[in-house]
């Protein structure tokens, strides 16, 4: 398996002083177990993985033991020797058992120095469905999300290109012919999604048509596992959604008859909710806030993301349209770019499960949308997926005319670009344009030290 950008903070985790069990968190087959696999084979004497699926592995959590004596009995289990600081232990689909979950708590107090890393894919669903919860301030959680660009550049050995990427400053000029090269690598990214074994297939085979069994292996494992977190009577809800979700993201969905179903609100709600915890989908609330703290408006229709472009896009059949397509925000009615935006913020959160605004104002004739509204800093920062002229920018006008914000975030398919513009209600703001391809290190590009951009200053 490839490089995966976590593995740098799982470094840091082992060298923390302070540390606590840590507990990864993630969606199906979004990389959790080959992450751990390789930082544990690389960077300890010692790795013992144990797999709560397979039936003697759960054995070992038949009740809560005294550390030193489950160490014991782990190390005669795999004929390994575990000296803390040395090992680690990787307690893998730990949702299978709330023995092993209750167990962290006492491997942090009794032997903090030991390294101990939980995982599964369906963490918050059991949490939620059965009442159990990890102890309270005696771990510590990361996310695992599906692979950026800069990482789908690295496992299909696009060294050059990510070296190029890598070293864009925010006043960087991208001469148009790199620019161009760059967006036709983002194509390739945008077909295959992030799916680890999606990428790796088609980092092996180049070919979009033999990472077909993959989407279609992910897809049954995500029916599948309907039955492992419903009831048969709510099952067909979620797998309602599952099928379904694809045609509408990036759009907002009313959970009444979603999907040209006769199901009802609350069992649909119900539904979108169980899978928002299992990290198959995201919703992206409404909120009327022009400053901070930012309140979600419940009342509003969400908009909808799911889990992976790649997936959306096989399941969909619109890869040939897609690949034919020079601007992203052409694909079904900028949909695409709202999604694999969406995607990529959220990815970029690995030490906490971000919730994702728009903004939305309504006004008798009128409403105004702006994509995503983003805090960077301590500051709030509207994000438009947009392409076209600056003037287009409607909604965003009235938003910085309304706010006391004067920087704002394009994302689109044209060149990086700082302009500063004047709203029809003639307040100056300067807006930043960044191409999809640098939007996996907009945070980088947002905080050099010699940034000209100055954020609104």
């Amino acid at each position: 398996m490839f490089h995966r950008n976590i593995e740098s903070l799982l470094l840091e985790w082992k060298n923390k002083k302070n540390r606590k069990p840590l507990v990864l968190r993630g969606a199906r087959q979004v990389g959790k177990t080959s992450a751990v696999h390789q930082f544990g084979g690389s960077e300890f004497e010692t790795y013992i993985y144990i797999n709560l699926e397979i039936a003697d592995h759960a054995a070992l959590f038949s009740r809560i033991l005294p550390v030193r004596e489950l160490l014991q009995i782990l190390q005669l289990k795999f004929n390994k020797k575990i000296t803390p600081g040395a090992a680690l232990i990787f307690i893998d689909e730990v949702q299978n058992s709330d023995i092993a979950m209750n167990q962290l708590r006492y491997f942090y107090e009794e032997m903090p120095e030991l390294h101990v890393i939980a995982a599964g894919s369906l963490l918050d669903v059991k949490m939620k469905s059965e009442g159990f919860s990890f102890p309270v301030g005696r771990v510590e959680y990361y996310y695992l999300h599906p692979a950026t660009f800069d990482e789908f550049l690295a496992a299909t050995g696009e060294t050059e290109a990510l070296n190029y990427l890598s070293s864009v400053r925010e006043d960087t000029v991208i001469q148009e012919e790199i620019h161009a090269m760059m967006l036709k690598k983002f194509h390739s990214y945008l077909l295959v999604g992030g799916m680890p074994e999606a990428v790796a297939r088609f980092a092996e085979t180049r070919s979009f048509k033999e990472v077909d069994p993959v989407y279609e292996s992910i897809l049954t494992g995500l029916r599948d596992d309907v039955f492992k977190y419903a009831s048969v009577a709510k099952a067909k809800y979620i797998q309602h959604i599952i099928e379904h979700a694809s045609k509408y993201v990036g759009l907002p969905i009313k959970y009444e008859r979603f999907g040209e179903s006769n199901f009802r609100s609350r069992e649909m709600s119900d539904a979108f909710d169980v899978l928002e915890k299992a990290m198959i989908v995201s919703r992206v609330f409404a909120s009327t806030s022009k400053q901070m703290p930012l309140i979600s408006n419940l009342k509003k229709a969400p908009k909808l993301l799911h889990l992976d472009m790649g997936l959306v896009n096989y399941h969909l059949g619109m890869r040939a349209e897609i690949a034919m397509m020079e601007d992203i925000n052409a694909a079904y009615h900028g949909q695409l770019g709202e999604q694999i935006a969406g995607q990529t913020m959220i990815a970029m959160n690995t030490v906490k499960n971000p919730n994702l605004l728009y903004w939305n104002r309504e006004q008798k004739g009128a409403t105004s949308e702006v994509d995503y509204l983003m805090v960077f800093n301590g500051r709030l920062t509207p994000v438009e997926v947009k392409s076209g002229r600056t003037g287009s920018l409607r909604s965003l006008h009235i938003f910085i005319d309304e706010s006391a914000c004067n920087f704002a975030l394009r994302i689109y398919s044209g060149n990086m670009k700082t302009e500063r513009i004047r709203t029809p209600g003639g307040k100056m703001f300067t807006l930043f344009s960044v191409p999809f391809y640098l939007l996996f290190k907009i945070h980088a590009l947002l905080t050099t030290e010699t940034s000209n951009l100055q954020l609104g200053q």
